[in-house]
């Protein structure tokens, strides 16, 4: 039996790696922008790319006009074709061969916001892309459950240490999330990496344990204890892991827990400013000629905290901290005593214009199915106010089905 490479249940397309391999050997266009709907072409493209050595960019399927034109790109331009050689691959040993062969031609080039809001450009080699991947036999039979925009860094982590390991990848990004467990079971899936938000959504779906999956990984979001042990309680059998990864340094820092651990031949090449922010030197980084950097040094945007020698966790993005009044109040920090409280399955906390203090704090909630809204606001209340400083206890409670994500399935705060 062929080994399955790509299925989306969604879109019903299942490939498999000799299907995958038919499918390069009949392409004579490539693109220079990567921008389609169907994340099976973005996977092909992404793969004929490699193979051929030529360099590509990707873009979001959901970019209107204005936002590709906001990155300094002609909108028509996004769509050129550009012929090229059919070419003619016997497997897909032969596919890794001519990656191979071709990585020093071929680039990767991202687009990221940065920490000033204007989009810029962050081009890597397989050599920084690829940095976190690991091979080898213990790897080979692992099944992928996809649960990220593949447009997106992290799913594109997720891409490569799957597809270099042969492994199946199952697609579950924009699945039903009430179809999820059948997917695990129907398919054995035994890794997933995921964000913290993707995981909430799908936990009150599980409703039987889990003993398929052996790995699964937190990523894109500040670590949520909660969740992690909520996992556990599903997944028995699986080991949760922290990464820390981003467009700009790649995938750098990963703990089974929320401390991150500088290696040892990383240590002079990050540190940590006066006021809390991580620092990454250039040369962990993709070509960032478009990036901002002091002294050949990186500013990432994330305040964390140093537990002990070269260890340190994550605090929260220094665009998130919310100042209420001339006090900074970490919104993670307000969101993670809300977890605590039985009934609440998700939750937001951001801020609004005030008169007064210029800003207070609004919290979006979602409750379990079939809890007293009125009651447990009462609740959230005095558990706040007797576990947090006054001006870090919200002003306005909203309770909402759902709450509002990002392209990459993050929370959206503004």
């Amino acid at each position: 039996m062929e080994k399955m490479f790509w299925i989306d249940p969604k879109r019903n397309i299942k490939k498999t790696y000799k299907d995958l391999v038919n499918d390069l050997n009949e392409r004579s266009k490539i693109v220079k922008y990567i921008y389609f709907a169907n994340p099976y072409e973005i996977i092909l493209a992404l793969i004929h790319s490699m193979l051929i050595g030529y360099k590509i960019e990707l873009l979001d399927n959901d970019m209107s006009k204005t936002e590709i034109e906001n990155f300094g790109l002609a909108y028509e331009e996004v769509f050129t074709e550009i012929g090229v050689d059919r070419v003619n691959i016997k497997d897909i040993h032969e596919v890794f061969t001519a990656i191979d062969r071709n990585k020093k031609n071929w680039s990767l080039t991202l687009y990221t916001s940065g920490t000033t809001g204007r989009p810029k450009k962050v081009v890597h080699q397989l050599e920084t892309l690829g940095r976190s991947v690991l091979y080898g036999e213990k790897y080979e039979k692992n099944i992928w459950a996809f649960a990220y925009n593949p447009t997106h860094f992290a799913g594109l982590q997720v891409f490569l240490q799957s597809f270099f390991n042969r492994n199946t990848i199952v697609y579950i990004f924009d699945l039903d999330k009430s179809d999820i467990q059948q997917i695990f079971e129907e398919y054995k899936v035994t890794n997933i990496s995921a964000t913290p938000t993707f995981y909430r959504s799908i936990i009150p779906k599980l409703k039987n344990k889990n003993s398929t999956i052996k790995r699964m990984t937190l990523g894109g979001e500040k670590y949520d204890a909660s969740i992690a042990k909520l996992l556990k309680e599903i997944f028995p059998e699986a080991k949760i892991n922290n990464i820390y990864a981003s467009t700009e340094c790649g995938s750098l820092f990963s703990s089974n827990e929320e401390s991150f651990k500088i290696k040892e031949e990383h240590r002079n090449k990050v540190k940590i400013s006066t006021e809390g922010e991580l620092l990454i030197h250039k040369v962990l980084m993709g070509n960032t000629g478009e990036l901002p950097l002091e002294e050949n040094w990186y500013r990432t945007g994330d305040i964390v905290e140093v537990v002990e020698e070269s260890v340190f966790r994550f605090i929260s993005r220094k665009t998130e901290m919310i100042n209420i009044g001339g006090y900074k109040v970490n919104p993670h920090e307000v969101e993670e005593e809300i977890m605590k409280i039985p009934g609440v399955q998700d939750v937001l906390i951001k801020s609004r214009a005030n008169r007064i203090t210029g800003n207070i704090l609004e919290a979006e909630i979602v409750a379990v199915k079939g809890a007293n809204v009125d009651d447990l606001e009462i609740y959230i209340q005095k558990h706040l106010k007797n576990n947090l400083q006054n001006w870090k206890v919200p002003r306005i409670f909203k309770f909402v089905n759902e709450i509002q994500k990002t392209r990459t399935g993050k929370k959206v705060r503004k």
